[in-house]
């Protein structure tokens, strides 16, 4: 027999959770516990500690869903709780969070910079690692929302309680570091 909850809309659920019936976390766990697994996989590459950070994820969800605002796309919010709990296990295992990101954007560094000319995939992904070594946390988070995760301006906006207008400036900005830099190192070689 189906559990009608598992039905219920993502922000159906939220309210539910919020309201105080913990009930609803369990179904929160079964809809998104393989989501959060495989990005937590994605950052550190280790499956053991992938289903570490799985499980404190969740507690942080658990513990923070009172300063979710019902407003922001709930796939962003978990987004945004994933990435800095795998940000912070990278650091404090010394290991480069530039190299992990680099990975995750290689993909997607066509649409960042503004240059014709073709490049091969391997010095790509190496020029994309020197740049996103210069970056910020904040530049590269706001990056990987837009260009891999693919979140819309409002989604990020209203998971960083951002005005829409810091969201597009952040995004230029990074956008505009990105290829500054690109630009610089192709000059380079």
């Amino acid at each position: 027999m189906s559990n009608p909850a598992e039905k219920l809309s993502d922000e159906e659920l939220v309210l539910r959770m919020k309201s105080g019936d913990h009930r609803y976390f369990s179904v929160f766990v079964e809809r998104y516990e393989k989501y959060i697994f495989s990005k937590c996989h994605s950052y550190v590459k280790d499956k053991d500690a992938a289903a570490d950070l799985t499980q404190e994820v969740l507690i942080k969800v658990f513990t923070q869903l009172a300063k979710f605002r019902e407003e922001a796309k709930l796939t962003t919010w978990l987004y945004s709780i994933i990435y800095h709990i795998c940000i912070d296990y990278l650091r404090s295992k010394k290991k480069s969070t530039h190299e992990v990101i680099s990975e995750k954007l290689a993909d997607e560094v066509f649409e960042l910079v503004d240059h014709d000319e073709e490049i091969p995939e391997e010095k790509t992904i190496e020029i994309l690692e020197n740049l996103l070594e210069q970056m910020t946390p904040e530049g590269k988070m706001i990056l990987l929302l837009k260009y891999k995760e693919k979140h819309s301006i409002q989604d990020i906006q209203r998971s960083l309680g951002l005005s829409e207008s810091a969201v597009k400036m952040r995004l230029k900005r990074a956008k505009e570091t990105i290829n500054k830099l690109y630009g610089e190192q192709l000059k380079m070689k």
